[in-house]
């Protein structure tokens, strides 16, 4: 049970967005099922009903007439809203970790390059505080 918990974090870690479409996948399908069982709808008219039912659009062609179905259509419609905000924000929060990614990455880069240009400078700065320093020998000894 332990491997299991931890292969499902490790997956839902790496692939979060692609789990949150599979939750909505279950999700819907499960409405389906509860539709085609409660009204006897056909599969696609319950998956139809399903999809707009989340998505608030709610054509009104279709209306479930047992009190089961209609609390399933009550769920499903108060359902769609938290998981659109957690899709939406999941989309967003990852664009903006690759974004924060890129300018560390360029930052790191400008970093090296400007140290390798104070270690060029330091070098120089040795080089004539040497030179300057025989000019003054020479100075001194003539």
């Amino acid at each position: 049970m332990h491997i299991i918990k931890k292969y499902l974090n490790e997956f839902i870690a790496k692939y979060t967005i692609l789990f949150f479409i599979i939750i909505i996948l279950i999700i819907i399908f499960a409405g389906t099922i509860a539709f085609y069982n409660l009204e006897g709808w056909s599969f696609f008219d319950s998956i139809y009903f399903t999809s707009v039912t989340m998505s608030t659009i709610g054509y009104g062609d279709m209306a479930p007439l047992t009190h089961a179905g209609k609390l399933v259509a009550m769920f499903y419609g108060f359902m769609w809203a938290p998981l659109f905000i957690g899709f939406t924000w999941l989309l967003f929060q990852s664009k903006l970790k690759k974004m924060l990614q890129a300018s560390i990455h360029a930052y790191h880069r400008e970093a090296k390059e400007a140290e390798k240009m104070a270690l060029q400078i330091q070098k120089e700065n040795k080089r004539q505080d040497k030179e300057i320093k025989e000019i003054q020998e020479e100075v001194e000894n003539k």
